[in-house]
């Protein structure tokens, strides 16, 4: 039987390539988003695979909208989550660049109008937390208990993160680890693969936009960490932190996902030395 993987936000700047890497794997992928739209294209060898994944509407808060969807697989990611309490950073960092970039300009003021109406699902515990254990409670409820015992157990992968980073609330951080010790929780019922990467980027991506400025500052300070310092000084080490591909991500997922030995913690130290 061929199996079967959920991707939740698998037409995201991550997602799209777990996708990918899973449809190249033999997988039958199935992507929920809000939107139910596939991706752009970034490459020509994006139409094959972009053709093969079924793209599917629905609201992780609202489990009627996705159970359908869950059922017969044996594997689901949550591919999901924010890194500032700002529903407009993520457009500001995917807009194109023109002249000099201010890195300050992704990062929302202080001092900022309480009265400003705010999005009441667009919080570190909402998305990063929150939408991940409503998954996972919907997940387990529909496993069936006699089928895991005939089968390799199933999987659920959550993207966390590998550190805070300075100018990032410390919520950040927080939220992405409670949602991990709360995944753990369901360890009897399925594996949780709990992936923590650095910044990501895309090797395909060609235009050049906020991330790929940050991208290339933090290779700068990482290559002058490994020539100046040879990467000796722990304290310079736990700061600058290397980069990591989607695609670099996406395959260690998919590669512990078949794996039936393990579970837990993917550190990024494991995902650059799997790829």
């Amino acid at each position: 039987m061929i199996p079967k993987i959920v991707v939740f936000g698998g037409n995201g700047f991550l997602g799209k390539r777990i996708c990918q890497e899973a449809i190249n794997n033999g997988f039958k992928v199935l992507s929920v988003s809000r939107s139910g739209k596939a991706p752009p294209l970034q490459s020509p060898n994006d139409r094959q695979w972009i053709a093969e994944v079924e793209w599917k509407s629905g609201d992780v808060f609202n489990p009627d909208s996705y159970k359908k969807y869950l059922h017969g697989a044996s594997n689901v990611v949550h591919s999901m989550g924010i890194l500032l309490e700002d529903e407009s950073y993520k457009m500001r960092i995917k807009s194109p660049l023109s002249g000099s970039f201010d890195l300050k300009s992704l990062i929302p003021s202080f001092g900022s109008n309480p009265l400003d109406k705010k999005n009441p699902n667009f919080t570190y515990q909402r998305m990063n937390k929150e939408s991940a254990l409503l998954l996972a409670q919907t997940f387990s409820q529909i496993i069936d208990p006699s089928e895991t015992k005939v089968r390799d157990m199933p999987t659920f992968t959550y993207i966390s993160a590998d550190k805070g980073f300075p100018i990032i609330p410390k919520g950040y951080i927080h939220s992405k680890r409670e949602a991990e010790a709360g995944l753990m929780r369901y360890e009897d019922v399925f594996r949780p693969i709990l992936v923590r990467p650095g910044f990501m980027f895309d090797e395909y991506k060609t235009t050049r936009d906020a991330r790929s400025y940050v991208h290339h500052a933090l290779e700068f300070l990482n290559c002058s960490n490994r020539l100046l310092l040879g990467n000796k000084l722990r304290f310079v080490n736990e700061m600058v932190r290397p980069t990591v591909s989607t695609q670099q991500v996406s395959r260690s997922i998919i590669k512990k996902i078949k794996d039936p030995s393990f579970k837990g913690v993917l550190p990024l130290e494991s995902i650059i030395d799997m790829t």
